[in-house]
């Protein structure tokens, strides 16, 4: 989540295909769906990007009650963007009350590659992060040109949901998590795909899926 023109479907594309769309395209609501199998047992995650705009409040409130890990992006090169960001804290804090302080949240500070047009800096965002907390939270930054940042802030989420077996979301992130934690390799299901779809429609309606088949209930993970 996060303002408009901040990169939020930039960041989601280079982590999933390992490139950014070529032009910019209003975001309405995307869905990207994966599936991955980690001993014996089927995670299904589901990462919604959002439109940045406040055009759509309904939406933006349903995303808020239902995702189970957020990534807040701003632009490092404006400031409204920033301030955007205390303003969605603060709606999950209102939204999610009873259990906000365990709710995981990344908070990234994209386009770093404009580093001469800088307006926030690190300490700035501590600073806010201190005075919203106490959160369950973690900081990066990046560039949507730079998949190796990219790949840090789903390392930093991982962390904080503590759902390892999810860091087979990409053989990039599989060969950091081999060289940083040293964690045992996890195998991926070759039956991962993406797809766009309306939140609306995905919760009023659930599509019966070949893993719902199975005997055993899989996880969800759902990352706005």
């Amino acid at each position: 989540m996060g303002a408009s023109r901040t990169g939020k479907s930039s960041i989601i594309q280079m982590f999933l295909n390992g490139k950014c769309p070529e032009s910019y395209r209003e975001t309405v609501e995307d869905l990207y769906y994966r599936e991955y199998t980690v001993d014996d047992k089927t995670i299904k995650v589901d990462i919604l990007d959002t439109a940045g705009n406040m055009e759509f409040p309904a939406m933006r409130r349903l995303s808020i009650a239902t995702s189970h890990a957020f990534i807040l992006v701003y632009s490092v090169d404006n400031l409204a963007s920033f301030e955007e960001i205390r303003r969605i804290i603060e709606q999950i804090k209102e939204q999610r009350s009873t259990n906000y302080q365990e709710i995981p949240i990344v908070v990234v500070g994209n386009k770093t590659d404009r580093t001469e047009k800088r307006q926030i800096e690190e300490e700035q965002v501590q600073d806010m992060l201190q005075e919203l907390g106490p959160l369950h939270c973690r900081f990066a930054e990046c560039s949507a040109l730079d998949r190796p940042s990219i790949i840090d802030i789903f390392l930093k989420l991982l962390s904080l949901v503590q759902l390892s077996a999810a860091r087979t979301l990409s053989p990039i992130l599989r060969r950091k998590v081999s060289e940083r934690l040293k964690k045992k390799e996890f195998i991926e299901n070759e039956k991962g795909v993406s797809r766009s779809r309306s939140l609306i429609r995905r919760t009023s309606m659930k599509k019966k899926t070949q893993t719902e088949k199975l005997s055993e209930t899989p996880n969800d993970c759902q990352i706005s």
